[in-house]
């Protein structure tokens, strides 16, 4: 049997069954997703495979009315090596940023991941650790620093977004690394209408390669760019033939833009 629960807020408390003739061997499947997904402790699921998609997740700093932000409970699986990541607990679109950080300053590895859209809330320091934001099909917006103390030549930020990817705030590395691959757009600028704020509070300082979606380009809006150790690469991706004017692809300049170390911007 099959068991779909879906809704644009999926609140999920009681019984689900979905069984086949024998659910040991090959009874059942139940999908429980949405745009905001909550499963409560007392839900009680009789299936094989239970999938939990949820499309939105942020990540916040600690609050008083939030509970169970345990680095056992907002990730669960995993054992924070490169073969084995620890993994975001899917019944969670709230993280916290502390619980991330302390998890990573011994230089473990963590994949955040969401269908939709993924948000950072609030500072994450990866003190020498792996981190990955990833989403399926939506955007990826950064709206409070990522930076690494400590060992921070070891430190790797990687983000692979289905879609855009926007920048608001600082993200300083040191030597280390910070590679983005993105379905469309990658932008390194303010989050207000106009986009704009001073230039020194908008510093990308690492390592690494920044890949636009095919025909898509890159903005950056006051900002500074401090490519350390190899360099920071922000490539476009041809759509078809070899001209810039053929693919569509802009990438645009705006106010002030500091450049220091090894940065390159090409078509690839």
């Amino acid at each position: 049997g099959r068991a779909i629960v879906w809704g644009d807020i999926a609140l999920i408390n009681g019984n689900i069954n979905a069984q086949g003739s024998d659910i040991a061997e090959t009874g059942g499947f139940v999908e429980t997703s949405g745009h905001y997904l909550s499963i409560d402790d007392n839900v009680i699921v009789k299936t094989k495979e239970w999938l939990l998609d949820p499309e939105n997740v942020s990540i916040e700093a600690p609050s008083d009315t939030r509970s169970d932000t345990e680095i056992d409970s907002e990730f669960p699986t995993g054992l924070g090596t490169e073969s084995s990541p620890r993994k975001n607990n899917a019944t969670k679109t709230i993280l916290t940023n502390a619980t991330i950080s302390n998890f990573l300053k011994n230089a473990k590895v963590m994949n955040i991941t969401a269908t939709q859209k993924l948000t950072v809330n609030s500072s994450i320091d990866l003190q020498g650790g792996n981190l990955t934001l990833h989403t399926q099909r939506g955007g990826i917006e950064i709206n409070a620093d990522i930076t690494s103390s400590g060992d921070n030549d070891n430190s790797k930020l990687n983000i692979h977004s289905g879609s855009w990817v926007d920048i608001h705030k600082n993200i300083t590395l040191g030597e280390g690394y910070l590679n983005i691959t993105a379905g469309d757009s990658v932008a390194f600028e303010g989050d207000t209408k106009h986009k704009g704020r001073p230039v020194s509070e908008a510093v990308i300082e690492a390592q690494g390669l920044i890949t636009s979606g095919k025909g898509k380009g890159f903005r950056f809006n006051n900002v500074t760019l401090n490519g350390t150790g190899a360099g920071l690469r922000f490539t476009n991706q041809k759509k078809s033939g070899d001209s810039w004017w053929i693919n569509g692809i802009e990438n645009k300049f705006d106010g002030n833009l500091n450049i220091s170390g090894n940065v390159n911007v090409s078509i690839d």
